[in-house]
């Protein structure tokens, strides 16, 4: 399968890393800055590789080269455009988090995939993380029973340094703040454990300690679900002195699971009425991570390629990308407003909070 990245900043080596965990022919990668392309070479030990195809325009890389599949790693604020661009061209394609950044463009990616026949996964990597699919398999099996509520909290660090090494993060137009970037991980497992159909949301966002961006650094909102069950969400990245914690909880009238770590890589609690002797191995599981980006990207890939070869949906497809990015973008149009949003959410983009704080 003929691969090719587009954007080969932070994420990308993990997009690397999992294109040669799956044997995928990486024909080209892309990028505007072409030292960017030359630095993450040297980072995955490719600079010495002749035959991968350099460019810094995206479109000339489609048409000179035979794609099949391409992976966007590019700023958040032009993944949708860049998508739309390779399904019109028949090219399957891997978006990084968030797949867009309003609800017109993530609707319109779902309606091409139809119409051009073409697969989209979005890269909610932590789906396949041990720990969350194991309270996967215990909810979809019932063992939790009627679902209580829920809650997430990611309470992580980001300094003046990161916010500097590109500065389109922390803007409205191609970035948004700490829920769009660092916590749509974990909202988007929240919104697929307990159900994914929402009444209602209502939240508050605040810029607390990073002046010097443009989208909040604290978001914190309550979410009512459809079937009775609900939710907490808290995204931070202003926990001193380092990334702490990202821990999801699940409550049920039968189970009551709590994963943990730096990105819920952890069981840090899995009772059950129903307990067996293979639970015991559940308790204090522990998938050994080397940051928060964890090892889910060359899964995800696996799923991606089997997708395309037997023509089904991928595992993290396109409706997962727009499910969370529409609970992100509730949130911040309840703080716009000062109330309560009910979803769906028809239209609202993260640039529609310009001038919040």
């Amino acid at each position: 399968m003929r691969y090719a990245l587009i954007g080969c900043g932070r994420i990308a080596a993990y997009h690397v890393k999992a294109v040669f965990n799956n044997h995928l022919d990486f024909i080209a990668a892309c990028d505007v800055k072409e030292e960017k392309i030359e630095e993450l070479f040297h980072q995955c030990n490719l600079h010495k590789t002749v035959n991968i195809k350099r460019y810094t325009d995206y479109k000339k890389m489609i048409a000179e080269c035979d794609l099949d599949l391409i992976s966007i790693a590019t700023e958040s604020g032009i993944h949708a455009e860049i998508a739309l661009y390779c399904m019109d061209h028949g090219i399957h394609v891997i978006i990084e988090k968030p797949m867009a950044m309003n609800m017109r463009d993530a609707n319109e990616i779902i309606g091409r995939r139809e119409e051009k026949g073409v697969k989209v996964a979005v890269c909610h990597q932590n789906r396949f993380n041990i720990a969350v699919q194991k309270m996967r398999s215990a909810l979809e099996a019932g063992r939790f029973g009627k679902l209580s509520h829920g809650s997430v909290h990611v309470r992580w660090n980001r300094n003046k340094d990161y916010y500097t090494q590109a500065p389109w993060r922390g803007r409205w137009a191609s970035d948004g703040g700490a829920l769009m970037n660092q916590c749509i991980h974990g909202i988007d497992l929240l919104r697929w454990m307990l159900g994914d159909e929402i009444e209602e949301v209502y939240g508050q966002t605040r810029q607390q300690l990073h002046t010097y961006l443009e989208a909040e650094d604290i978001g914190v909102a309550v979410v009512k679900f459809k079937n009775g069950a609900v939710a907490t969400i808290e995204g931070t990245t202003n926990v001193y002195p380092q990334n702490l914690e990202e821990t999801l909880y699940l409550f049920g009238e039968k189970g009551t699971v709590k994963l943990g770590g730096k990105s819920v890589n952890t069981i840090d609690v899995w009772d059950f009425v129903d307990e067996d002797n293979m639970d015991q191995s559940n308790k204090g599981l522990e998938e050994t991570v080397n940051n928060v980006y964890g090892n889910g990207h060359t899964s995800l890939f696996a799923d991606m390629i089997d997708a395309i070869e037997h023509d089904r949906t991928p595992y993290v497809d396109a409706m997962a990308g727009r499910n969370a990015l529409e609970l992100v973008l509730a949130i911040y149009k309840s703080q716009k407003i000062g109330g309560p949003v009910k979803l769906p959410l028809d239209e609202f983009s993260s640039t529609d909070m310009e001038g919040t704080f």
